[in-house]
């Protein structure tokens, strides 16, 4: 008996929609890239409880006659390639023929067109055709996909929040109408317009509808290229930055797709320009001809090769570095005339050096500080003395020097240390903080003037839903106007660092991580305080400082990790240092 057997087409199309259709923005995403395939000027996108309900979208592109209507629904038919030549040459969004039957096999699905006076109607259902009509309606397509994946339950399981999945369509609808300003887009959400373009052909003002009208004025236009690539489109200046790479958005050949290669290489060369972990917003539109770049390596399609990535990334690299001196070269300037003050210059380091004894002597009296507080507010100073009896010495380390502003030199009876002083701390604080999270409340404190977090609306919607997880480790947002937080008090300890950046560090997480708890929320805060509030390297501390930090690293309930897990400092014993310099075998 043969063991090999020829699927359905039920079956296959049910294999083939789990490759094309992940969650409902897949689907969202498939059929308006057919709209703007079928040259549309508008793109109407209606959905209902983040799309599990209902998907609708409306188009005025050619429409299709009534052959074609009832042929889309075949796998592999399509009318925007021929053969295997054209997979080398596709100037087209979509080209494989699975999307729409794929799609039908898993959802109520009726298609509604209409290429010159009469339409056609055609409905599945799950896989199965039950009706083939005529319809009245406009030239262009109209079709709406109901109850998706109720013939897959362990697909439906898997589907997340309705803001969740809203966000995921949300987002690919802003990012289509990057790549075509041309076209008005309009999206609706149980019966809700949340967003439209006009369709001007303006990308900066796709920009400003997306991320606020004052980050659109921070953007700059660019334009370069060779006789292979031509690069255009809108970055952001020094001064408008985000807590993730997410915003660095590619689009090669009016396609939207997420290159890597690409990404880093615009981000690498704003490394010279912005903080650590702080990102660029960039909009790049590469052209190229077709036959350079190979679209047919994903089944979302969302990702490319290029032939020539080398020569891509060299142009891009130039462009962008040209663009960022252009507008920053006035501080350049300045820097090229600071040699003509060079006698004041040395004048003010002479007075740095007079003044250097007093700032070495500053951090005995830093330590004695709480002597004051014992005699002002006794009772509050007699807390940390406590929980210092309560956790000892796991053992006395002598400070002894530092080596190049960051290793610290201890020893005691048993040999010799080495402490890293950046890891030590950030241990010594990953502790200190964590006794802060774990108690039920925490010391908040009212701003003087509210902080605003602006985000795009799918952005927006996320955090709203995750507020209860910031909640938790201090960070109050409420809604203030569209796509906009306040944030009026803070815990104390957080006024000491960048309380900006370090929230929108915590809201990025979120948005990368949707499932992300609130055990690992309060974790990833604790790391980034720990490592915030740690001495830099290449500090150099007075011996008075170098031992309070081995004697906090001792008191850690595990001093010889950093939160990492890295080792924050290495032992060796008289007999190793013996055996290293060849005293004994």
């Amino acid at each position: 008996m043969a063991k090999i057997r020829q699927l359905s087409e039920d079956t296959a199309n049910k294999i083939a929609a789990g490759e094309v259709v992940e969650r409902p923005a897949s689907v969202i995403k498939e059929l308006v890239e057919n709209s703007i395939d079928a040259c549309a000027h508008k793109i109407d996108v209606e959905v209902v409880e983040g799309g599990a309900t209902l998907m609708r979208i409306i188009d005025d592109g050619v429409g299709m006659s009534e052959e074609d209507a009832q042929m889309c629904f075949s796998r592999h038919a399509t009318s925007k390639i021929v053969d295997d030549h054209d997979l080398f040459n596709i100037t087209t969004l979509g080209f494989r023929g699975e999307a729409i039957p794929s799609i039908a096999s898993i959802s109520k699905f009726t298609l509604e067109t209409c290429e010159k006076d009469v339409g056609t109607r055609v409905s599945y259902e799950f896989g199965k055709k039950k009706s083939v009509e005529r319809c009245a309606m406009n030239k262009g397509t109209c079709i709406t996909v109901e109850r998706i994946f109720q013939n897959v339950p362990a697909r439906l399981k898997y589907l997340k929040s309705v803001n969740a999945e809203f966000a995921a369509i949300y987002t690919y609808i802003e990012r289509l109408s990057l790549a075509h300003p041309e076209i008005a887009f309009t999206l609706t959400h149980n019966n809700k317009l949340i967003y439209s373009t006009n369709g001007s052909g303006s990308l900066l003002e796709v920009i400003a509808e997306i991320y606020g009208v004052s980050t659109a004025k921070n953007m700059m236009e660019v334009d370069f290229g060779n006789e292979e690539f031509h690069i255009s489109g809108y970055i952001s200046k020094i001064e408008e930055s985000r807590a993730s790479k997410n915003h660095i958005i590619t689009l090669v050949n009016d396609r939207y797709v997420r290159n890597m290669k690409t990404i880093n290489t615009i981000n690498d060369v704003y490394r010279n320009y912005l903080p650590e972990k702080r990102f660029p917003i960039a909009i790049v539109h590469i052209d190229v001809d077709p036959y350079l770049v190979d679209v047919n390596v994903h089944p979302a399609k969302l990702e490319v090769r290029f032939s020539k990535e080398m020569a891509l990334k060299e142009v891009i690299t130039e462009g962008i570095e040209q663009a960022l001196k252009t507008v920053h070269e006035t501080p350049v300037q300045e820097v090229e005339e600071k040699p003509t003050f060079k006698v004041q210059h040395e004048q003010m380091l002479f007075k740095l050096e007079e003044d250097v004894p007093s700032l070495i002597k500053m951090p005995t009296p830093t330590y004695h500080v709480e002597e004051k507080h014992e005699e002002e507010v006794p009772i509050k100073e007699e807390k940390p003395i406590v929980k210092k009896e309560v956790k000892p010495l796991k053992e006395k380390i002598y400070a002894k020097g530092q080596v190049r502003g960051t290793y610290l030199i201890g020893e005691n009876e048993k040999g010799m240390y080495l402490i890293d002083q950046k890891a030590a701390q950030e241990r010594i604080n990953y502790e200190k903080y964590q006794e802060h999270f774990a108690s039920s409340s925490l010391d908040i404190q009212p701003l003087t003037v509210p902080l605003i977090f602006e985000f795009t609306e799918s952005e927006f919607m996320i955090l709203e839903e995750n507020k209860d997880k910031l909640e938790m480790i201090g960070i109050n947002l409420e809604s203030f106007s569209r796509n906009t937080f306040t944030l009026r008090s803070l815990p104390s300890w957080m006024t000491q660092i960048d309380e900006k950046h370090f929230i929108e560090d915590m809201c990025e997480k979120i948005l990368n991580d949707e499932d992300l708890d609130l055990l690992e929320l309060r974790d990833y805060a604790i790391i980034a305080l720990a490592s915030k509030f740690s001495v830099d390297r290449n500090t150099y501390l007075s011996t008075a400082e170098m031992q309070a930090i081995m004697d906090q690293l001792m008191r850690c309930d595990n001093p010889y990790v950093d939160a990492s897990g890295k080792p924050t400092l290495i032992f060796y014993s008289d007999h190793e240092l013996l055996k290293m310099f060849k005293r004994i075998r």
